[in-house]
């Protein structure tokens, strides 16, 4: 009895979430699971509902919110929003989860295995389409414990169902984090080898593939080679109930290079399956800004072949609901950090910033051109049919290549910025296309306490920006439209596999005292991802920016890259500063914006960097929920946590 309502529970959450198109089936209440698999559609909406675990991309109270970039209204605190709970340490393991893993996967892997086990040929299933379902199966299966190492850090390994069995069989207790991390990579190693790199059928859009397997397998090593697990003393006390060490207290150099390997795997398999980074030209050169956007916000059947996992389903029209400015009816709650902002380079290439001082300000460097006193007094034009920066300086149509970026009388923080830094940051008194569209006689945003688009008010831009990245440019909530209403989410691109692959290379050349063998390497792909953003590449020539002869320099520009190229996307920076054991120092005290609480008549003081909210950092891991902790006597939860 207990399997036929699991059964009658999977085909009925089916029938609202998934995978596309095999979701508008309604269960029947009289199945068995022998008469499941032996019908094509109850065995596709099965397959469908594993799928549903793939964590959402357009969100806004996951891994993202709880880094440092996304800075959802602080206002929603009051509203019991987890992820300014967590913010602000307001966390025990008896609340429900910004990160829901633990309770959510471990089913779907146990659906998973039951599919693996009872799916067969039919007359209208072929036995090798069954072999790729299952093989599907098998992916989704480590996939998702890959997540719950990631986060968790000391959890069990599922290796079966486990439905109709006694209590104790449920009962596992948590295993070794490289033991977990290596079955796993060997699973995705081995299933890679029973999926196609791609399905001719479209209808299979979004199902996992043999380049799926490579991407999460890379990912996962990159995480297992980093710092927080790599030979991390401050690891040594996590323990099973057995009293056995979860983590090793040992560096080895040889995980980098085993991580290495796996993402120089996958870029050479993705790129003979004809994957590449996406790139628009005007006048046959590289747009810059064309190209980062659509990057994230084209399907791969639009050309964009940069995507090797895509979330054929999401939340993109509420996501760009929440992000827009309130005068276009969007709610201007969803903003992000003066931290993010700091990030980004200028447009020769350089770090405008270096650091910081104890109250908080910025350690400028001088030769970047970077200034955060007075406005600019000429427009800056690029050459690009991107129209979404500012009215075009001849016409307004797309055919137009050179557009103002940013207008005069801009203040000078956000000029000279490079091209990505327009692309995902919407600041004050910036031109806006949506709003000039909706037909509002202010095409600029207007953050000024009173003004249109900002306080007081419960989801004003807390900060004093709002997020532009993954953001339809073009949409307008209060009418419903926009051109980008119907996209996916991307689980992983291939500017993450290069990044990851020069980080790899660059952490076993200092391990191995190599830098200046590998350097060459180490430098080509970060160089890729630079060329297509449209800023100076490193090298030797005049028009190239030195590389540094320190390797611990080279270390500090490659995760800067890594932060830029993948700024608020899919939790990229919340599992990248805990992997580089950083979380500690960047996600406790204070965080700065701009002084929201200025008005249009004290302009000079809204741009201010303003203490805007003080969080307190808890721990690398997600607790262990506390229910599963008193159901389980095998459990032992992270010392944090206790």
């Amino acid at each position: 009895m207990k399997l036929k309502y699991i059964i009658i529970s999977v085909l009925a959450l089916a029938g609202i979430s998934g995978c596309d198109s095999y979701l508008d089936k309604q269960p029947d209440d009289q199945l068995t699971i022998e008469t499941v698999f032996e019908n094509r559609t109850n065995m596709e909406r099965w397959l469908a509902y594993i799928y549903t675990g793939i964590p959402k991309y357009y969100s806004y109270d996951g891994p993202d919110a709880i880094a440092d970039e996304l800075a959802p209204s602080v206002g929603w605190e009051s509203q019991g929003f987890k992820a300014i709970l967590y913010q602000n340490g307001n966390w025990t393991p008896s609340q429900p989860g910004v990160i829901t893993y633990w309770q959510t996967l471990p089913k779907l892997i146990r659906q998973a295995y039951i599919f693996i086990q009872n799916a067969h040929p039919l007359e209208d299933v072929s036995e090798t389409e069954v072999n790729y379902m299952k093989a599907e199966c098998r992916f989704m299966i480590a996939y998702y414990h890959s997540l719950l190492v990631m986060n968790y850090g000391s959890v069990p390994m599922i290796k079966d169902a486990a439905v109709g069995t006694n209590a104790a069989d449920m009962m596992l207790k948590q295993e070794k984090f490289y033991e977990v991390v290596d079955w796993i990579a060997e699973e995705l190693e081995e299933t890679a080898e029973q999926l196609p790199n791609f399905y001719d059928d479209a209808s299979k859009y979004g199902r996992a593939t043999a380049l799926w397997c490579y991407a999460i397998r890379a990912r996962l090593l990159t995480f297992a080679a980093s710092p927080l697990v790599n030979g991390n003393p401050a690891m040594q006390n996590v323990k099973n109930i057995d009293g056995v060490n979860i983590f090793s207290s040992e560096f080895d150099p040889e995980r980098w290079r085993v991580a290495a390997d796996a993402n120089k795997t996958l870029i050479v398999k993705a790129e003979e399956a004809g994957h590449a980074l996406y790139i628009e030209r005007t006048d046959g050169d590289i747009d810059p800004f064309q190209s980062y956007q659509n990057a994230v916000m084209l399907r791969y059947n639009q050309g964009n072949t940069e995507v090797i996992i895509p979330r054929t389903y999401d939340d993109a029209g509420y996501f760009d609901r929440q992000a827009n400015p309130r005068s276009m009816g969007g709610a201007g709650a969803i903003g992000i950090t003066q931290n993010l902002v700091d990030a980004f380079f200028m447009k020769n290439g350089l770090v405008p910033i270096t650091g910081y001082n104890a109250d908080g300000s910025p350690i400028i460097n001088s030769d970047s051109g970077y200034s955060e006193t007075g406005y600019s007094t000429a427009n800056e034009v690029a050459k690009t049919t991107w129209i979404y920066a500012d009215k075009s300086t001849t016409t307004e149509s797309k055919s137009e290549v050179n557009h103002v970026i940013v207008p005069s009388e801009t203040f000078n923080m956000y000029c000279n910025r490079e091209p990505r830094f327009y692309i995902s940051v919407l600041y004050n008194e910036q031109y806006h296309y949506g709003k000039r569209q909706h037909g509002s006689q202010n095409w600029y945003t207007n953050f000024f306490s009173g003004g249109e688009d900002g306080g007081p008010s419960h989801d004003s831009p807390s900060a004093g920006y709002l997020i532009r990245k993954r953001v339809d440019p073009s949409a307008i909530p209060s009418d419903s439209k926009g051109t980008y209403i119907k996209r996916q989410g991307i689980v992983y691109r291939l500017a993450e596999a290069y990044l990851s692959y020069s980080e790899c290379l660059l952490e076993y050349a200092i391990a191995k005292g190599t830098y200046n063998q590998a350097q060459n390497e180490v430098v080509q792909y970060v160089n890729k991802i630079r060329e297509r953003a449209g800023i100076p590449v490193y090298g030797s020539d005049s028009q190239e920016i030195p590389v540094p002869a320190d390797p611990l320099v080279m270390r500090d520009l490659v995760h800067r890259e890594r932060r830029v190229e993948l700024n608020c996307e899919y939790g990229n920076r919340w599992y990248d500063l805990r992997r580089w054991n950083e979380a500690e120092k960047v996600l406790n005290g204070n965080f700065y914006g701009m002084n929201t609480l200025a008005d249009k008549d004290h302009r000079n003081d809204f741009y201010k960097r303003t203490r805007y909210q003080t969080r307190k950092f808890i721990s690398y891991w997600w607790p262990i929920p506390q229910d599963d902790i008193d159901k389980n006597v095998n459990l032992v939860q992270l010392p944090e946590w206790n």
